[in-house]
């Protein structure tokens, strides 16, 4: 029985007593579970011969190419230049070409430029630094005045000038951000020109396969209103009408014969379904694949493993045609439409078989295929299918000094709410240890407009090997649980979204899973606000909780989108979160600054020091509050550290200070497993 199937069982049966199994759950060293990837990212040339990836060098990200499958591989460093004085990474990457790549970097976890390799990782003849591309601080010139302000890239022609089209959105701030140009850059020299100019109400764009821009999605307020669409480049711009029944469509893009679009519309079940979309003069649609109970292709936030989309389109340039469809109900599944590619998933899954076997990317003509094999306990090998040689290899473990026989199973759990919603989540236990009794943390996710999903997940599974049960729930709001689920989590923050963090706490105790008087709540950004708001209305519950990088005050957070650049963000919050205007007395009511002397349980702050999404004086205005209220809290603010333990050092002091800080408040987790005997073992020493 192959990973997946143990899991669907497991779902329906994981509140039955087990009989705990004779594995052996050593306390793995914490810098094991903090260690960045060995490899990270990898990804297939066009032609198939040459792999790239991300590397973590003297504690920052590089990019190495080379041939697939060598070790004659180079890294260019990017951490440090003589632009810019400070760490900077590699965040992702792109081939652009057979031997060309486009980079994006940050600095900490912030956007800072693009720029394009070699993939001999040189950079051109005469060309230095950042700049190739136009990134944010040494922007390209289309004059003396006028920058390039760059960042999405959503064509690569493949041509001898490795010209790419971008989005240009013209400025760093102001309203304009939103309604961008679409230029053609020569990555060779940073040329750019301009080939649509925005009409002004245009928040996307679409490219056939060919480059051609003929798609734009409009809007009016903050909301889609519409789709524009030409024939060809050169024909005039005109109105698209939906296909009649399309209810809610967003494009996903054009098929390849350029004559039919993909879109994600509501199914009669209210779910996201993929639909065809003839474009003519009579507008008509065909259903391709839709799921009864999960969205195919949710329009908010697509979760992904290593960069890898768990909801997309797979196209076949050799046959010309839409050949498969990734998707995520509990754990990723795909609906391939090509007896090929049928064929060799088949071939994959059979050779890995205690793995999800996740198809990365593919050579043009098809004989090379790249694919992620990964667990709940395992981060993941990448291995090589070559059809034509018909071979199967390994090429890369992500994590190589993770042991899976080592980490826990993670299960597919659902619970009723107090309203009788469906909840869905996930439960990983202690090694060997049935369900039953046992240390728990319950963990809320960020967003809110995010959700958990099923594979190995760091802090998890530390937590887990220190002999915790962790909780995971999909509260309402979270997408990919269809529309009315969606709508439930609307303005629900400090409301019905932490009622659903409270039922699933109680629900395990009802359960018999978890020692009522041994539970914690950890959680970061908007699941580190959860964490506050719990210990504050439910303080009988939780024996301590961890907030990292959460919110602590709403109305200083909508403060900060007054600049006219976060218009969109705003009515995006008051759709979603509420009003500042209107509800100003509700959002004070619900900000844990407001409610300090409510918090009596032990509690740990962390935050980063350059944190630009929850800024260090959310944290900081929450440990004054605190004092006030005489309820000093603990807290860690971590130097060189974004938003939420970004960096292997910010995690190190991260998980260290978690552990110390559950071992005191909460109690030690329950000891590890004798491999021999199924009974616990001596105790350990160390991290």
């Amino acid at each position: 029985m192959n990973p997946i199937q143990a899991f669907r069982l497991a779902a329906t049966f994981v509140l039955v007593q087990i009989a705990a199994v004779a594995l052996a759950a050593p306390r793995v060293p914490l810098e094991d579970f903090v260690r960045e990837p060995a490899v990270s990212q990898m990804r297939l040339s066009p032609d198939g011969q040459y792999e790239a990836f991300l590397y973590f060098y003297n504690g920052h990200s590089a990019i190495c190419a080379g041939p697939v499958g060598t070790k004659d591989i180079t890294r260019f460093d990017l951490s440090t230049d003589d632009v810019v004085e400070r760490p900077k990474d590699v965040e992702t990457f792109r081939w652009i070409s057979d031997k060309r790549l486009l980079l994006t970097t940050t600095i900490w976890d912030e956007w800072y430029g693009m720029m394009a390799v070699n993939r001999d990782c040189m950079l051109p003849q005469g060309v230095s630094g950042l700049e190739t591309l136009g990134p944010g601080i040494i922007p390209v010139h289309f004059n003396e005045k006028d920058f390039l302000w760059a960042f999405r890239c959503i064509h690569s022609f493949e041509d001898s000038d490795e010209n790419i089209l971008m989005l240009d959105e013209r400025t760093t701030s102001g309203e304009q951000r939103r309604f961008p140009n679409v230029v053609k850059v020569d990555t060779l020299d940073g040329t750019p020109t301009t080939v649509v100019k925005n009409p002004g109400d245009v928040v996307g764009w679409g490219v056939d396969h060919d480059g051609h821009v003929r798609v734009g999605i409009t809007t009016l307020g903050g909301l889609k209103t519409g789709v524009i669409y030409r024939e060809s480049e050169s024909a005039p711009w005109r109105k698209l009408d939906s296909p009649k029944g399309l209810r809610s469509p967003h494009i996903e893009g054009f098929d390849r014969d350029n004559r039919h679009l993909f879109v994600a519309a509501l199914s009669p079940e209210k779910r996201a379904a993929l639909y065809r979309w003839e474009l003519g003069d009579e507008a008509k649609s065909e259903l391709v694949i839709r799921d009864p109970e999960y969205d195919v292709i949710p329009e908010t936030y697509i979760p992904s493993i290593d960069g890898i989309s768990l909801a997309r389109l797979v196209f076949s340039e050799q046959k010309h045609t839409l050949i498969g469809v990734w998707y995520l109900r509990d754990a990723p599944r795909v609906q391939w439409f090509d007896k090929d590619f049928m064929l060799y998933q088949r071939v994959v899954d059979q050779k890995m078989p205690d793995t999800v076997n996740l198809f990365v990317n593919h050579s043009r003509d098809d004989k090379r295929i790249l694919f992620l094999c990964f667990s709940d306990r395992d981060p993941g090998t990448y291995c090589l299918l070559d059809a034509e040689k018909k071979s199967f290899v390994p090429i890369a473990r992500r994590m190589p000094r993770i042991k899976s026989g080592e980490m826990a199973q993670m299960l597919a759990v659902h619970y009723p709410a107090r309203d009788g919603l469906i909840i869905h989540g996930y439960l990983t236990l202690p090694v060997g240890y049935p369900p039953k009794h046992l240390p728990l943390i319950v963990m809320p996710h960020g967003g809110p407009v995010a959700r958990d999903v099923w594979g190995y997940d760091p802090l998890v599974q530390f937590l887990a090997n220190r002999g915790y049960a962790v909780l995971q729930m999909d509260y309402r709001g979270s997408p990919g649980y269809g529309e009315e689920f969606r709508d439930k989590g609307r303005r629900e923050v400090g409301a019905a979204i932490q009622d659903d963090i409270e039922d699933a706490t109680r629900w395990a105790v009802a359960k018999g899973l978890a020692d009522p008087e041994h539970i914690a709540i950890v959680g970061a950004s908007y699941g580190g606000y959860s964490v506050l708001f719990a210990l504050g209305h439910n303080p009988e519950l939780y024996k301590c909780g961890v907030s990292i990088a959460g919110v602590t005050d709403w109305m200083s957070i909508y403060h900060r989108l007054d600049d006219p650049e976060y218009r969109f963000a705003r009515e995006f919050w008051k759709r979603n979160i509420g009003d500042p205007n209107l509800d100003e007395t509700f959002l004070r009511s619900i900000s844990p600054v407001n409610f300090a002397d409510k918090i009596t349980a032990p509690l740990l702050l962390i935050q980063g020091k350059q944190d630009r999404r929850v800024p260090a004086g959310q944290a900081r205005a929450m440990i004054a509050a605190l004092e006030k209220a005489g309820r000093k809290p603990e807290s860690l603010f971590l130097a060189n550290d974004g938003h939420g333990m970004t960096t292997p050092k910010a995690k190190l002091e991260g998980f260290k200070a978690i552990e110390a800080f559950l071992a005191q408040h909460l109690g030690p987790g329950v000891p590890p497993l004798d491999a021999d005997k199924g009974a616990p073992a001596a105790p350990q020493s160390g991290h």
